[in-house]
């Protein structure tokens, strides 16, 4: 819906106003083309874009701004087309320009805005190098479950190593980074489950501080839980409706499967008990053996509220996947007195309550994709943010960490009611894939570039 708009002054600019600039992202050095004016130095930076005039939106600014006297001229955004941003000639003494003070503030913006394009350039590379390591680790699951019948000790050795390599973002003093990897369906997804839920795991491991040896144990357990499965029939395993109770009642086998192939390949007692329990929930209301509150030990306890939460976001039924933000919803509101009440705070805390690939509105109405979280930071997470004007290719991602707190998320989306050229600009995935990657605590407090 179009907002309401109207032409103000340079010199007539506070803050507490809400901006629309009639430029390019390209044009100016605020991370937005739409904010909210939160201090002097973005005066001054708008002063040296050499500005006559610049919109502002009443709905969204201050009301203590908004007094009498101020006689913006009133424009809607339909008629602003007569009325639109002049560039102010060199020289011209307008508001801010005392024999052009601007040029230093304005040498700034450039270099301000090169960095930022420097940044972005970083934050592709994170995300490319990102996905390269979880298609590598795909295969590498892919591997272990095919190998792990004909040759049990090279593939648990296999295990260890990919385990050991996940478990190092997290033990490694820098800050865990939580990814969403968009890559495309396809029929290897099992493993990808089975990866998904790995990291996931870990990651609470590593959040509820668990020791180094706990948190790769997990891990192995994690990606062995539904190693029972191959031995139910496909028919049942890709199921999209509801089970018959003779259906279920051979699914319910897949644990003790998958305990007998694991006692064969010599596994741990702790990653036998994830295996066989991992659909036990704290009511009681799981399967096989409905235990029951502390009759689950504490690491099948973190695996099967990740395999739940994987489970929501990746239905076997694509139609029926819900967004992560509608998962993480749904398990805390309703499905609440299933899981330990520890993990599942911890779940919210890490993944924050937009986890990645979540769809969100921003504050200054902007539209984008959820990227990843800092596990430390999960509600200023980076985002990918649609702009009509920036191809996809170089689509902007903003890192919420570092920018302005006046600039957050609003609200989550769901994606049918998205217009196309947006849905398909953001490109959100039915499947949602996770994988970890670091960032030093020294990059994560680098200041903000040209605020």
């Amino acid at each position: 819906m179009p907002e309401n708009t109207k032409l103000i002054a340079i010199d007539q600019v506070k803050i507490g106003m809400f901006i629309k600039l009639d430029l390019s992202w390209f044009e100016h050095s605020f991370p937005m083309s739409s904010f909210k004016i939160t201090n002097d130095q973005q005066i001054k930076q708008l002063h040296a874009l050499k500005l006559k005039h610049v919109r502002y939106v009443p709905e969204k600014t201050d009301l203590a701004v908004l007094r009498p006297g101020l006689n913006p001229s009133a424009s809607n955004s339909a008629a602003s087309a007569t009325t639109t941003i002049t560039p102010q000639p060199k020289g011209e003494h307008g508001a801010g320009a005392e024999s052009d003070p601007a040029v230093p503030v304005f040498n700034n913006i450039i270099e301000a805005k090169k960095a930022r394009f420097e940044k972005l350039q970083k934050q592709r590379n994170e995300i490319a190098r990102c996905e390269a390591k979880f298609v590598h680790a795909a295969t590498v699951v892919k591997n272990i479950n095919k190998l792990i019948f004909s040759q049990p000790k090279e593939t648990m050795l296999e295990a260890s190593k990919l385990i050991d390599s996940i478990a190092d973002v997290f033990l490694t003093g820098n800050d865990a980074i939580m990814h969403l990897i968009q890559q495309k369906e396809g029929s290897e997804e099992v493993y990808f489950h089975s990866l998904n839920v790995s990291v996931l795991s870990m990651m609470l491991a590593h959040e509820m501080k668990c020791t180094e040896a706990q948190i790769k144990t997990i891990g192995i357990a994690a990606l062995f839980h539904d190693l029972g499965k191959v031995n139910i029939p496909d028919h049942i395993n890709r199921k999209t409706t509801a089970l018959t109770t003779a259906e279920q009642h051979i699914f319910e086998l897949h644990g003790e499967y998958g305990l007998v192939v694991g006692q064969k390949a010599g596994m741990d007692k702790v990653v036998l008990d994830v295996i066989i329990n991992h659909h036990e929930f704290m009511d009681g209301s799981g399967f096989p053996h409905k235990l029951k509150g502390d009759a689950i030990r504490i690491p099948t306890r973190i695996v099967t509220i990740a395999n739940v939460y994987d489970n929501l976001c990746n239905h076997i039924d694509p139609n029926q996947s819900l967004t992560p933000h509608e998962a993480l919803s749904l398990m805390y509101a309703h499905r609440r007195a299933q899981f330990d009440g520890a993990v599942m705070a911890t779940l919210v805390k890490s993944l924050g309550v937009y986890p990645p690939g979540t769809l969100v509105r921003l504050s200054n109405d902007a539209v984008g994709l959820v990227m990843n979280v800092n596990v430390g930071m999960p509600l200023r997470p980076r985002i990918l943010v649609y702009d009509d004007e920036i191809p996809k290719e170089d689509a902007i991602i903003l890192d919420l960490s570092v920018e302005s707190k006046d600039l957050a998320i609003s609200a989550s989306i769901r994606p049918g009611l998205l217009p196309r050229p947006i849905y398909d600009y953001l490109n959100p995935r039915k499947r949602v894939n996770y994988y970890v990657d670091s960032q030093s605590k020294s990059e994560k407090s680098a200041p903000a570039v040209g605020r």
